[in-house]
C-alpha cells in the first residue's frame, strides 16, 4: 500500500486493542535478553534441535554459564497434552526458576506457554486439562515472567495469549486462553531463522500469511489489525516465494519474521477463522503441517468472503496487486498457493476426497469458524474447491 494513499474508511463496532508484550525486533536483538537474565535461574523450554542451537549460539550460550538453567527438551511438534503434563509434574514441586524462555517456533512457544501457566502457584493443584476445560481456573493467575524468542517465522505465538494443546489420543487441538498466557517479552532476531530448513520455511511462511489474511476476512477485524496483516502479506507475498525458490537472501529471512510477528499482532485481537478451523482435523488425522493445512482452502475462502466487501478487499488488492480490482486479489493468492505447490504438497497426505469429506463435521470449531466475515453453510464445497474438483 503507498504510504500516501489513505485507505477507505471502515465503519465499524466499537472495538479495543491490547497486547502487553514488549517487542524487540532485529538481528541481534537476542542479546538484550542475555542482559535482563544474566545470573538468574531460568526455565528453557525447546526442542532437543532447539537446545543445541541455544547451546551453541554465539550470544544466548553466555545464559549457560552465566545463569542457573533448567532444561525442557522434549517438545515436539504439535505438543501432546500427556507429554506437557509429564513436563508439568516433573517440575511442579522441585525446581524453582524466576523466569522462563520459550526458545524455537510455535511448538515451542505453545509447550512454554502451557508449563508455565500450569506452575503457577494458582494453577498447581489443577492438571492441565483442567487448565484447558475451564479458563476460568487460570484467568487470574500470575506466572513467572516468561521471554520469547522466535526461530522461525510463522506463528506470532511470540507475541500472543494464546497456546495450542493436541490431545493425541482423541485426535482434538485444544487451547490455552487467558491473561495469564500473554508472555512478558518477545524477540523477534531473523538472525535466528537464516538456517530453517526449506519445508519448514514454506510450511511456518505460510501460516504467517494465512493469519495475516484471515485476520483481514474476520468479524474483530478492526483499523490497527488491518494495517498489521496488510503490511504483513505485501512482505510474505513477496520474501516467501523467493525463500521457497532458493533465491532468498537475509532480507527475505528479515521481511518473513517481520510478516509474522505483524501477523500474531494482528490475531493476536481477532483470532483466526474458518482456515484454521479446517485445518485441525487435518493436521491431528493425516499429519498435514500446520501452515499446509491452513493454506490448503486460503484462496476459496478468499473468494467466499468477497460477498462481505466493505472497501477491505479492495484495501488489500491495491495494496498487494496495484489495483483495486478483487479478481486480481484472488489471482494473487491463486498464484501463491500454486508456486508453492500447496495443493499436491497436502494431497500427498490424505489418502482421499472421501477421506477429508468424512472429517467435515470436525471443521467448525467454535471461536475460530464463526470469526469468518461471512457464515458457511457447506465447508464440503470450499474442500472440493480446495481439492482441485
Amino acid at each position: 500500500m503507498n504510504l500516501s494513499s489513505t485507505p477507505r474508511f471502515i465503519a465499524q463496532a466499537p472495538w479495543a486493542f491490547y497486547n502487553p508484550v514488549k517487542l524487540n525486533v532485529g538481528r541481534g536483538c537476542r542479546r538484550r535478553l542475555v542482559e535482563q537474565l544474566r545470573g538468574k535461574t531460568i526455565l528453557v523450554v525447546t526442542t532437543q534441535r532447539g537446545r543445541r542451537q541455544f547451546s551453541e549460539d554465539s550470544i544466548l550460550s553466555e545464559l549457560i554459564t552465566s545463569s542457573q538453567v533448567v532444561w525442557v527438551d522434549t517438545v515436539t511438534e504439535n505438543p501432546g497434552l500427556s507429554m506437557l503434563q509429564a513436563d508439568i509434574d516433573r517440575l511442579k514441586y522441585v525446581e524453582h526458576y524466576d523466569a522462563a524462555v520459550a526458545f524455537g517456533g510455535g511448538s515451542a512457544m505453545d509447550a512454554a506457554k502451557s508449563i508455565n501457566t500450569a506452575l503457577a502457584k494458582e494453577c498447581k493443584e489443577l492438571t492441565l486439562a483442567e487448565l484447558l476445560s475451564n479458563p476460568s481456573t487460570h484467568a487470574s493467575a500470575l506466572p513467572k515472567p516468561l521471554y520469547t524468542i522466535a526461530t522461525t517465522a510463522g506463528t506470532g505465538s511470540e507475541v500472543t495469549p494464546f497456546a495450542t494443546v493436541w490431545d493425541h489420543e482423541q485426535k482434538k487441538k485444544l487451547s490455552l486462553s487467558s491473561h495469564a498466557v500473554w508472555p512478558t517479552e518477545a524477540f523477534v532476531d531473523a538472525e535466528l531463522t537464516d538456517s530453517v530448513p526449506l519445508e519448514t520455511t514454506i510450511s511456518t511462511g505460510l501460516d504467517a500469511l494465512n493469519q495475516a489474511a484471515e485476520s483481514v476476512w474476520n468479524k474483530n477485524a478492526n483499523s490497527i489489525t488491518l494495517v498489521y496483516a496488510t503490511r504483513a502479506l505485501r512482505l510474505g507475498f513477496d520474501a516467501l516465494p523467493k525463500l521457497a525458490a532458493g533465491q532468498g537472501t537475509q532480507v527475505e529471512r528479515d521481511k518473513m519474521a517481520e510478516a509474522s510477528v505483524l501477523a500474531g499482532l494482528a490475531i493476536s485481537h481477532t483470532r483466526t477463522a474458518l482456515c484454521h478451523s479446517i485445518s485441525y482435523p487435518l493436521t491431528a488425522h493425516f499429519g498435514v503441517p500446520h501452515g499446509l493445512a491452513c493454506a490448503f482452502t486460503m484462496p476459496y475462502v478468499l473468494v467466499h468472503n468477497l460477498a462481505a466487501d466493505d472497501g477491505r478487499f479492495k484495501d488489500l488488492s491495491l495494496a498487494l496487486t496495484g489495483s483495486e480490482d478483487c479478481a486480481e486479489l484472488v489471482r494473487s493468492f491463486e498464484k501463491l498457493h500454486d508456486l508453492l505447490d500447496v495443493r499436491n504438497r497436502v494431497k500427498r497426505m490424505i489418502p482421499s476426497l472421501e477421506q477429508l469429506f468424512a472429517l467435515e463435521s470436525e471443521m467448525h470449531t467454535p471461536g475460530r469458524s464463526d470469526n469468518n466475515l461471512v457464515d458457511v453453510e457447506n465447508v464440503e464445497a470450499l474442500l472440493r474447491q480446495s481439492w482441485g474438483q
